[in-house]
């Protein structure tokens, strides 16, 4: 007896064509899987690199009400003994003369200065130079745009000279704009030596906070053996909390690489179950014949279980290494969105391990039913002449059924999106018998006699045409789906933005607001109004018992509709009550009415969640308290930020560089609202080139399904093809029919992929529980693309098989005839 890996690989490979296409799409389909795993673990992985390099390597922090404060206010905190190292840092606003053509006379400046550079608890990605000696750390796209290098000196405005000792990477202790129009709004950003700022600013001994880092790292203990330290003082403490959630919104983004997997997955297995269903329905004669000859079932099992373990192994070892290669080009373009220059490091070994076992896996499971087939084929099955086709009736109960399924699309759960899914599935051989029917007369008008073939040709393969054209349906639905979610989402956030944004104008100062700075920006030409909030990073507790951290914000002086900060729910907020931005609620996992536990700086305290709200500060990821409660809980008095309000004749672009020429040493940031919203929608326009990209290539995954299809189609009608040669047909009419067949499969899942996606789109307008809520917009963009990409590649992949059925050996097809 033969080897049996032996035999299960020439019966993979005696049809090479349709073994090739069939490669080809488990290839892709992985690829596409391992890049999207690679890509989800490397941003997260970057994402919280970036917040441990912020944070350092500690776990408390001391920090002051009034900005500043005397480094012998902590000595006793320092000589703790569980206390193992220390970091004392100060922040001061100035302004650096920059000789460069489109940079401005003085640049705004944020100075930080720290008691160690080469400390354990400042992480700084090194590029050049070094980090030892007193000179200046500035970060590479300062470096870039003021045109300097290590061994240059910079020139700050009543302070002095200094050289740069160092270059660094992109952190967010240093994150500085990458151009000089968003330097307009930011404040550049660098590090020195604490001795020397302090002397530069007649600051002695005077810092803005102290890192600690414990040697018992695993005991909360402390942070209220703190608390009851610095009771009483102007002093408060926070934990050290790496929460990368705060700076980021890329939760949509993993949803989608997830939904990229399962459809490349998805489509990948369809084009595999129709080819080994394909391979055992031949060889069931084959099958009963070895049974016959001493094979058992179990035998006959293994041998159609190797050939698809074999074509999922082999397949798989060449997806994988081209997967980790896409990945980084797809991250790459992907990171490139954001406006620092964010540098990563591939995280492929998890993913790439996942992907191997998925990719060798799947395939055996989606054939389950074909091998199932080849199990149960009766000796007895050598001696019929036809073979079984599915009864009327049963057709009749998957239509009924499928119909079924559709409706309940309706139920407002995840699970109507998967019933309507598998109900257009189970449905869809009857659509495609109406679709020919309706396409016959056009078909045959364009391609003559070979184009009513095509039709013909189309129902004798129903099922299989039906599943391939569903995978062309289903992918071009997704395009649009979330081609309208991206439409939408930049439209919604404008709308919130300008509601929620607080004025036409919010600057935030480093050093505590008092009333003489708000009344001079009152008289400035242009400005209807000045109001504040309050505000200040706290940490918290979800309800897994887990640190986060955000900022908590008062409800504004006045709360009216041009200052306010959060879409007005009609709730009062009493005393310990407390309202979540939509992203914080829903990371805090509790209930309207639960409490929730926040380290503020008068202590820990219990606040009851009284609402969610709409907002567009910090992208939800904010919580909301009264202006009483701020300053008696919280026991917080001072003012960072202020609200502008522009008059009719205003210009905030012109009131931003009076702010800046009048506060530049002390203001952090000027935003505008348009700014803001610029800001927004360049994110989400790159964001939406990369979503097409991926999905292109996704429908050039069903193309290949298409071409798989009509090649089987070919190969098992080349009888018949030989015999419409031998009575005149041409080999282009061969072509013409083959490609025919193919444009009626694109062309129907177009149709039914565009109206599925219109459907979903309008199902998710009128869901209440959907996590992606969005207006019923239609995206002309993704659906002209999705006609355009299903066409040109349905007409591709055509042509392949139909050049293979032209050449089909008049002779020998019709001996096989």
């Amino acid at each position: 007896m033969l080897n049996i890996w032996l035999v299960s690989w020439r019966n993979l490979t005696k049809n090479k064509k349709r073994f090739i296409f069939t490669l080809i799409a488990v290839i892709l389909g992985i690829l596409l899987t391992t890049s999207m795993l690679v890509a989800n673990n490397t941003i997260k992985d970057t994402f919280r690199y970036y917040e441990e390099i912020y944070a350092g390597d500690a776990d408390y922090w001391i920090l002051s009400k009034n900005y500043s404060f005397s480094e012998d206010e902590v000595t006793e905190i320092k000589q703790q003994e569980i206390v193992s190292d220390s970091l004392s840092v100060l922040d001061k606003q100035a302004l650096v003369e920059i000789d460069q053509p489109k940079a401005p006379a003085e640049t705004s400046v944020r100075i930080t200065g720290v008691s160690d550079i080469e400390s354990n608890l400042l992480k700084l990605p090194l590029i050049k130079g070094s980090l030892e000696g007193n000179g200046i750390i500035i970060p590479e796209n300062a470096a870039k745009l003021w045109g300097k290098d290590i061994g240059d000196t910079l020139t700050f405005k009543g302070f002095g000279k200094i050289e740069v000792t160092g270059i660094v990477g992109f952190t967010s202790l240093l994150a500085s704009p990458n151009n000089w129009h968003d330097a307009k709004g930011r404040s550049f950003r660098v590090m020195m030596d604490l001795d020397t700022l302090q002397n530069w600013t007649n600051q002695d001994n005077q810092i803005r906070y102290i890192r600690l880092q414990h040697k018992d790292r695993d005991n909360e203990n402390w942070l209220s053996n703190y608390q009851d330290l610095l009771r009483g003082t102007s002093l408060y403490v926070q934990p050290v909390v790496i929460d990368d959630l705060r700076n980021n919104d890329v939760e949509g983004l993993y949803s989608v690489f997830y939904l990229v997997c399962i459809l490349s997955l998805f489509i990948s297995g369809f084009i595999i179950f129709n080819m080994i269903y394909s391979s055992v329905i031949e060889r069931k004669k084959e099958f009963s014949v070895m049974k016959s000859l001493g094979y058992t079932n179990v035998d006959v099992f293994k041998l159609v279980l190797i050939e698809v373990f074999l074509l999922s192994l082999l397949g798989t070892a060449i997806a994988l290494p081209i997967g980790v290669l896409f990945a980084d080009l797809f991250v790459e373009m992907l990171l490139g969105i954001f406006q620092d220059t964010i540098v990563y490091t591939l995280n492929w070994k998890s993913a790439t391990i996942l992907s191997g076992l998925i990719g060798v896996l799947f395939p055996i499971m989606i054939s389950g039913i074909p091998m199932y087939i080849a199990f149960k084929t009766p000796i007895v099955y050598a001696m019929r002449n036809t073979n079984k086709t599915s009864r009327f009736r049963v057709e009749i109960l998957r239509y009924l059924f499928g119909i079924i399924l559709i409706l309940l699309s309706f139920v407002d759960s995840y699970l109507g999106y998967i019933s309507l899914l598998v109900g257009v599935v189970l449905i869809y051989p009857l659509v495609m018998r109406i679709l020919a029917k309706i396409f016959a007369p056009m078909i045959e008008k364009i391609l003559g006699y070979p184009g009513k073939l095509s039709v013909s040709n189309i129902k004798v393969n129903t099922n299989r045409n039906a599943n391939t054209s569903a995978m062309l349906a289903i992918s071009i639905a997704v395009v649009i789906f979330l081609g309208s979610a991206l439409e939408s989402i930049p439209s919604e956030f404008e709308k919130e933005i300008r509601q929620t944004f607080g004025g036409d104008i919010q600057v935030q100062f480093e050093e505590p607001v008092n009333e003489e700075i708000i009344n001079k920006i009152s008289s400035y030409a242009g400005v209807d109004g000045v109001e504040w909030f309050r505000e200040t990073m706290v940490t918290w507790k979800t309800v897994e018992d887990e640190y986060r951290e955000f900022y908590v914000m008062s409800t504004p002086s006045e709360n009216t509709k041009e200052y306010q900060l959060f879409e007005d729910p009609g709730i009062h907020l009493p005393s310990n009550s407390i309202l979540l931005g939509e992203r914080a609620f829903d990371e805090w996992g509790g209930k309207i009415n639960d409490y929730v536990t926040i380290n503020s700086p008068a202590g820990t305290r219990e606040y009851q969640v009284v609402g969610k709200v709409n907002t567009s500060q910090d992208g939800g990821y904010v919580g909301f308290i009264s202006e009483n409660e701020f300053t008696e809980g919280f026991n917080w008095d001072v003012i960072h930020t202020i609200m502008i309000n522009t008059s009719d004749s205003g210009n905030p672009y012109i009131l931003r560089e009076r702010l800046n020429a009048d506060f530049a040493p002390y203001i952090s940031t000027v935003t505008l609202v348009e700014d803001q919203i610029k800001s927004s929608q360049s994110s989400f326009d790159g964001m939406n080139e990369v979503m097409q990209f991926l999905l292109i290539i996704v429908i050039a995954l069903s193309s290949i399904g298409i071409s798989n299809t009509l090649l089987m189609n070919a190969m098992e009608r080349v009888g018949e093809i030989g015999t419409i040669r031998a009575i005149g047909f041409t080999t282009k009419q061969v072509r013409t029919m083959i490609i025919g067949e193919g444009l009626v499969v694109g062309v129907a899942g177009i149709i039914i992929g565009v109206l599925l996606g219109i459907f979903v789109v309008y199902l998710n307008s009128i869901s209440n529980t959907s996590a992606m809520h969005m207006p019923f917009i239609i995206p002309w963009g993704n659906v002209v693309l999705a006609i355009t990409a299903g066409i040109f590649l349905s007409l591709i992949a055509s042509t392949i098989p139909s050049y293979i059925a032209a050449k089909v050996n008049l002779l020998s097809a019709l001996k096989e005839n």
